[in-house]
């Protein structure tokens, strides 16, 4: 085999990786309480604001969690460096919500961000991979959500499912406005001036 080949064998690296998703996404799907999302939805449409915190790799996840969130019109931000995160929590109150995200040790700006909206009387919500997480001392609740990985490398197959998973029942909470939303997005996708057109 050619240096850099990865072949495609019951030991092929990529399929590894494929498999290792799977694996992590079946451990999400026996593991969720599926439960707990309605009263977390409640919330959502309660706070006066939402946070989402993240930071590193975390920003791809923070960003779609807001971009969801905003397309249900809900009033969302999302801060994903030391310095917006530090001037954004300082103004949260026990009206606000923070959805924090981080893996593994936890990315300091993030789990102090975490610390101090709770300080501040915010109710927040953790998504991370381990009870250990730092995390879980911030948060009053905490999603888990496995990030393992065959690579060099953090998987976001169960995170993103986990969240798939939240916008959903967030949206189902109230169906009607969701989908007059929907029929706007739809509307827009077919005749939208931003999408390309031949």
């Amino acid at each position: 085999m050619r240096q850099g080949d990865s072949g495609s064998g019951p030991g092929c690296p990529a399929r590894d990786s494929v498999f290792r998703d799977l694996k992590n996404l079946q451990a999400l799907k026996n593991s969720l309480d599926t439960n707990r999302f309605t009263p977390l939805a409640k919330r959502v449409y309660a706070a006066r604001r939402i946070l989402v915190l993240g930071g590193d790799l975390a920003t791809v996840l923070a960003d779609y969690l807001g971009h969801h969130l905003n397309l249900l019109g809900l009033p969302v931000y999302v801060s994903c460096s030391a310095g917006s995160i530090t001037h954004s929590v300082r103004s949260l109150t026990e009206r606000d919500l923070v959805f924090a995200i981080s893996f593994r040790r936890g990315l300091r700006q993030t789990v102090e961000g975490a610390e101090r909206a709770r300080q501040n009387g915010a109710y927040c919500v953790g998504i991370t991979d381990t009870y250990v997480s730092p995390l879980t001392r911030a948060c009053q609740e905490t999603f888990l959500a496995s990030i393992d990985t065959v690579n060099f490398g953090a998987s976001y197959a169960a995170p993103i499912a986990l969240i798939n998973a939240m916008l959903t029942a967030i949206g189902e909470y109230r169906r009607p406005r969701t989908m007059e939303i929907v029929h706007e997005l739809d509307e827009e996708q077919r005749k939208g001036a931003r999408w390309y057109s031949a």
